[in-house]
């Protein structure tokens, strides 16, 4: 009966280490929602956290558990490597393909960075389906794909219908015009004797005369049948022609009839589909606005059960480790256990303003963290009940897999959220934090 009281107390405590660990996601999301402290500080906290982890991470986990094969079960050294490298690289690997596929269902909020990165794979997809009617265009296919990321912010989607007038002759040039589909007859003369002196299809452009002399309209333009148009405004048009030197000549040569010809020269007639897939790599920003929008798109359409899955993918493992390490106060090494503390302050930090920021409330918030502590709590006791006394080779294969998974994460996340916010700076954060993560070890 002692001995079940005994591993009972053991189990519980165990759990409670795992609460401690991850008490500090309510204390992070309380300063995220109420204090909103700065980018640059949470990067420095993150990255201190980040050193603590790697240095747990290599000394009591990977090493550990590798010594644990040797002196239990015998392996050689190069055995013991191999086995717990095996389990770091499935564990990564896992990682890696579940949180791919958990993005798509809307759980790349939780982390900011990760969010960023994944926002802008939106954009640059959502930008190809531009590109590959813009593509058709040859005054836009001269331009070189690397400038079309300030492009595509300019142009604008038309629908004109069959007999629509676009401009009159005699009005001020507003804008220039790309056709994607249908057909523009160019109409000089007055009303009662029009007179079509060009019909234009898709790839061909027009309007730019007007833009580029500042003049006024010199002939009517008029849909022939219901035709999709991309319209540059003068304002952007005038921006773009500062910044785009590709721009300015490819429209001067058109305005002399020679755009075909130097299309040609210049460009080695680049495949529309090259072209495309240069320009969209060469999508690289993400304004604030822009972030935002796709943020809460993704909140709309995006699966609330999916979002939990995500973040417990990110703690669960570190409460296994705990629950599984655990024997007695006086033998635990603490130092997994604070590197976890340190890193997910300000990981909960950013996920909370993230999510203030995309429209979540508080409560739902706090009710995400709390149920989180609860299922790291199973897992905790769970880790301790049935790894403890397992064989070697099963806990440093458990052990392994759960350290692949935080590893992959703390790669992939943490360290480049730490970097985009805080700069240089972070790397002597990062030192910081292995250095006392060793110094706890050591001691």
């Amino acid at each position: 009966m002692e001995l079940i009281t005994f591993d009972i107390t053991r189990v519980l405590l165990a759990a409670g280490l795992a609460a401690l660990s991850m008490v500090s996601m309510i204390i992070g999301t309380t300063i995220g929602v109420y204090a909103k402290p700065t980018q640059r500080t949470n990067a420095i906290i993150m990255a201190f956290g980040t050193g603590a982890l790697i240095q747990a991470l290599a000394i009591e986990l990977a090493f550990k558990g590798a010594r644990r094969l040797t002196d239990k079960a015998h392996f050689s050294g190069v055995d013991a490597w191999i086995w717990v490298a095996s389990g770091f690289i499935i564990g990564g690997l896992i990682y890696y393909l579940v949180n791919k596929w958990l993005e798509k269902k809307g759980a790349a909020i939780r982390h900011p960075a990760l969010a960023k990165f994944y926002y802008l794979r939106q954009k640059r997809q959502d930008s190809s389906i531009i590109l590959r009617q813009l593509s058709k265009v040859e005054l836009v296919r001269s331009l070189p794909p690397e400038e079309m990321e300030g492009v595509l912010t300019c142009v604008e989607p038309v629908q004109v219908k069959a007999g629509e007038i676009l401009f009159r002759q005699g009005d001020h040039g507003n804008a220039l015009y790309l056709i994607s589909q249908g057909m523009i007859e160019i109409i000089t003369g007055s009303e009662s004797e029009p007179t079509v002196i060009a019909t234009l299809g898709p790839g061909q452009s027009f309007g730019e005369m007007a833009l580029l002399h500042n003049d006024t309209r010199t002939a009517t333009a008029a849909a022939k049948e219901d035709s999709q148009l991309w319209k540059i405004g003068k304002e952007q048009f005038d921006a773009l022609m500062e910044i785009s030197p590709g721009l300015r000549r490819s429209v001067e040569q058109l305005n002399s009839k020679r755009i075909r010809h130097n299309v040609r020269n210049l460009r080695g007639m680049i495949a529309a589909q090259h072209w495309r897939k240069v320009a969209a790599s060469n999508i690289k920003r993400l304004s604030k606005a822009e972030e935002l929008t796709y943020m809460k798109r993704s909140v709309i359409s995006g699966n609330p059960l999916a979002l939990f899955m995500g973040v417990m993918m990110d703690t669960i493992p570190e409460s296994i480790i705990i629950g599984a390490g655990f024997f007695s106060l006086e033998t635990y090494s603490f130092t997994f256990l604070l590197a976890v503390f340190l890193s997910n302050l300000p990981e909960s930090i950013g996920s909370s303003m993230n999510m203030i920021e995309a429209g979540y409330r508080t409560s739902k918030i706090f009710l995400l963290w709390t149920a989180l502590i609860v299922v790291g709590i199973a897992a905790a006791a769970l880790g301790n009940i049935f790894l403890l006394t397992a064989a070697p080779t099963i806990i440093t294969l458990v052990e392994a897999l759960a350290g692949g998974g935080i590893l992959a994460m703390v790669a992939s996340v943490m360290m480049p959220e730490a970097y985009e916010d805080g700069g240089a700076e972070v790397g002597l954060a990062t030192i910081v934090g292995f250095l006392a993560a060793l110094f706890f070890t050591l001691l």
